[in-house]
């Protein structure tokens, strides 16, 4: 059936497809949720279909039975041509608008975080990350602030990272290990299904040692003098590349966690930097945050990248995807 955009406005819902020429969505790894945008066809015949679309509509993209994301109606662009850009957000976008002010006081990570969801109105479809405790004040942060920090500090104590993303309306944290995505694609409805790497173009690798860190130096700053807590290295990158070391600050409490903080740390900055990207066949699983199996002979890529930033196209039913990945 292919890529259908519907409009919700109260108890109604419109399929806006024929008014529409090319859709676009975007997700990035940075950011909490998905951007969609596209053009509704406009003309000030009498006899020319109105657009149901208005600011807070509720918008909603389909691939056959498949719902892909729902927006909302941010913003809307209306001038003499002969289109109106609308762009949307999904719910994520609130997390980004309000501000409040949180105590934790030894609260369990998940239940944290879910506490943050209930205030800002954002419905929750699951929260499975590592459990560690917080204590800690959030004063007049924007909610996302919150999330990101606790996500940050969940891997900082665990060496695991977390990924958020909105799907049906609901907001779904996991361990980033979790969700690898096998996309396929035909050439043709005779043919049989294969993997959309198989089809990659403008394939480009950028390698740099520019953020490596091979030396974690953990201190503490008391108000007369520093002392110097813990220090880890990799000497193996140390001889290759040469001393490139990280200082971390910790507070007095925090001592007992700060060879740990340094030994994620040093997981997590000891490596060579990449910035990957490709263009390939769309599908509706291809989301920022997931990893994708990639061997690709002309720049050496190989083995599971992370999917930065994911940017899709549907135009005349044709649907391609441009993507940017980071490694693991």
């Amino acid at each position: 059936m292919g890529h259908e955009l519907w409009c919700v406005n109260g108890s109604g819902m419109t399929k806006i497809t024929p008014l529409v020429g090319s859709i676009t969505w975007r997700s990035n790894i940075n950011e909490l949720g998905e951007q969609l945008d596209f053009d509704i066809a406009f003309n000030d015949d009498r006899y020319f279909p109105k657009s149901p679309v208005d600011l807070g509509s509720l918008i909603i993209l389909k691939n056959g039975e498949k719902e892909v994301n729902r927006t909302i109606v941010i913003t809307e662009n209306k001038s003499g041509r002969g289109s109106i850009p609308y762009n949307c957000f999904d719910y994520a976008f609130y997390l980004n608008k309000s501000e409040e002010t949180y105590q934790f006081n030894k609260m369990n990570s998940n239940g944290a975080i879910n506490e943050v969801l209930a205030r800002a109105g954002v419905p929750i479809g699951g929260v499975d990350i590592p459990s560690i405790l917080l204590t800690k004040i959030y004063a007049d942060k924007v909610h996302s602030e919150v999330i990101k920090d606790i996500l940050d500090l969940v891997e900082k104590e665990t060496c695991v990272k977390c990924r958020m993303e909105m799907k049906e309306g609901k907001l779904f944290i996991f361990k980033q290990n979790d969700k690898i995505i096998v996309p396929t694609f035909k050439l043709a409805t005779n043919l049989p299904y294969e993997s959309v790497t198989n089809a990659m173009s403008n394939p480009s690798r950028k390698r740099t040692i520019e953020e490596m860190k091979n030396s974690i130096k953990v201190i503490i700053n008391n108000e007369d003098k520093i002392r110097l807590i813990d220090t880890v290295q990799n000497s193996e990158l140390i001889n290759q590349y040469g001393l490139l070391q990280k200082l971390v600050q910790v507070d007095r409490e925090n001592i007992s966690e700060a060879k740990v903080v340094a030994q994620n740390m040093l997981k997590d900055l000891g490596r060579v930097f990449e910035e990957n990207s490709i263009d390939i066949p769309g599908h509706d699983d291809i989301r920022a945050g997931r990893l994708i199996e990639i061997e690709e002979p002309l720049t050496g890529m190989k083995g599971k990248y992370l999917i930065e930033n994911a940017n899709h196209t549907v135009t005349n039913g044709i649907h391609l995807c441009s993507v940017n990945l980071g490694v693991i």
